[in-house]
């Protein structure tokens, strides 16, 4: 008796195929022309001075409630795992998951 298999794998690939070609094609067709190129190019030739700080007070206070909470977060996640871990090893103290029981 002859199997037939399901083409699962050689759908999958032509779907992956497919999408690929026509979004590479998309792609292409959208290059900027060079007078488009040039009028950027001179716009972007005054570059403005960014100054990476909060605004107000208010601002710098959210900041740093955000980063506090990120920590406690981790803290919190980190205690959380080492409990885990030491209930997996007390267990395999005990040998709880032993295939051959008595």
């Amino acid at each position: 008796m002859i199997r037939v298999r399901k083409p699962k794998a050689l759908i999958l690939l032509m779907i992956c195929l497919f999408s690929a070609v026509f979004s590479l094609e998309r792609s292409f067709g959208q290059q900027i022309t060079p007078e488009k190129q040039e009028k950027s190019l001179q716009a972007e030739s005054k570059p403005e001075k960014i100054i990476p700080s909060p605004k107000n007070i208010k601002e710098r206070t959210a900041l740093y409630v955000f980063i506090g909470w990120m920590w406690l977060a981790i803290f919190v996640l980190i205690f959380i795992l080492r409990l885990k871990i030491k209930e997996a090893d007390r267990l395999y103290r005990l040998k709880f998951f032993l295939k051959n029981k008595k």
